[in-house]
């Protein structure tokens, strides 16, 4: 079974001498790396090729989804490797891949999670990282959905479900888009959390506010609506925890101009949507206090209630129709 790697690589000249060896350290030859530069400009082809490996580069910007298709059109392996170029893959991830197709032909994609030691420092990388970590390994098995910071999928199924979709590249969820449209052509995934990697992105907290509300809830929100599908709802971060915790959150805002009113029932109402969050978030928190200590799963706690009511402003500006962007 040949495999073949496309790696869409923008202004990322930084990141492929960490990117590409750990690829070629995985077991893949540079012949099965496939480089699609999106008309970066700063030597990312460059970087690529002093690697040996292939370089496709692109006249004109197209954004990953773009850059991606444009990988996978030119490549020759039966199964098409997406990784992203802030990606460091870990040492069995061909062999873990080419078993999984070898054995499973009864499924058509694959992908797996960050792993719970991201190299970039900072609380918010850690808690951003990790918690994506946490909500895939909670779903592992069988996915609607799919991943292209580290996923495969056989050529013939994603030819048959049209590639990823270009519109999606201002909101960044053409994967899960194509994950959508492969389960509606019968094509099944599987969501494998010991195919693992490190995330080499280094988050603030605006840069994660900002994700959470334009590129997480407010186009997961249209695609939820969109779709009505039941077997798609409740996957990933359209979770039973997500929606109860974005109503924490709401919560807690309802008591502040409460206190002013009425400062015990205020209070009481605070105190109780505060630990009502954390409860329903018990299961990340306790594996934030193991792998990164219990100070960490405490800082973890406002970083929580942030990304809730980012998550929850995304979703009422759409449900409210204040939002009309595609």
């Amino acid at each position: 079974m040949s495999l073949t790697v496309v790696m869409p690589a923008y202004k990322a000249a930084h990141q492929l001498p960490r990117s590409i060896p750990a690829l070629l350290e995985a077991g893949f030859a540079p012949g099965e790396i496939l480089v699609v530069d999106d008309a970066s400009g700063d030597g990312t082809a460059e970087a690529a090729e002093a690697f040996g490996v292939e370089v496709l580069r692109l006249t004109e910007n197209s954004g990953a989804a773009g850059a991606r298709n444009a990988g996978a059109a030119a490549a020759a392996g039966e199964v098409l490797v997406f990784v992203d170029a802030d990606v460091v893959v870990h040492p069995g991830t061909k062999a873990r891949i080419t078993k999984f197709f070898a054995t499973r032909p009864d499924y058509d994609a694959l992908f797996g999670t960050y792993d719970t030691d991201p190299p970039e420092g900072g609380v918010v990388s850690r808690f951003r990282n990790l918690l994506h970590r946490y909500v895939h390994v909670t779903n592992a098995g069988e996915a609607v959905t799919f991943w292209t910071g580290c996923g495969a999928v056989r050529a013939e199924a994603f030819a048959r479900a049209g590639g990823f979709d270009p519109a999606q590249r201002w909101v960044m969820i053409e994967d899960v888009v194509f994950g959508v449209a492969l389960h509606k052509t019968g094509g099944r995934i599987w969501l494998d959390p010991e195919l693992e990697c490190a995330h080499l992105k280094a988050w603030t907290l605006k840069s994660m506010v900002r994700t959470d509300i334009f590129h997480r809830a407010m186009p997961w929100t249209r695609l939820l609506m969109q779709e009505k599908q039941s077997a798609f709802d409740g996957q990933l971060n359209a979770n039973k925890t997500g929606r109860l915790s974005v109503l924490s959150v709401a919560a807690s805002l309802l008591a502040l101009p409460l206190m002013l009113l009425a400062p015990t029932v205020g209070l009481g109402l605070l105190a109780l949507a505060l630990g009502w969050l954390i409860w329903l978030n018990r299961g990340f928190l306790a594996m934030m206090r193991r792998v990164r200590g219990a100070r960490e799963a405490a800082q973890s706690i406002p970083l929580l209630w942030i990304h809730y009511l980012s998550g929850g402003l995304g979703y009422a500006w759409v449900r409210l129709g204040l939002s009309r962007v595609a």
